[in-house]
């Protein structure tokens, strides 16, 4: 009886988590997006890590083109 509570347990996990979709991510944050209160704000860990990284490549990539454009 315990194994098939336990089984009906695992499906309900396994369908759950092949019907999660996972939320649309841009690819391309503004600088309104990547303010702390806009990344607090999501709720998803996963598009909230996402967010940040891109965030994080946003301000590399305008620092470096703020170098090769002899601006400090």
């Amino acid at each position: 009886m315990i194994a098939v509570i336990a089984a009906a347990i695992l499906a309900a996990v396994a369908l759950k988590s092949f019907t999660h979709h996972p939320p649309q991510l841009t690819s391309k944050p503004t600088a309104a997006d990547c303010t702390p209160e806009a990344i607090k704000q999501v709720t998803d860990a996963l598009a909230r890590s996402v967010l940040s990284a891109n965030c994080a490549k946003l301000n590399d990539s305008s620092k470096t083109s703020a170098a090769m454009n002899g601006v400090h």
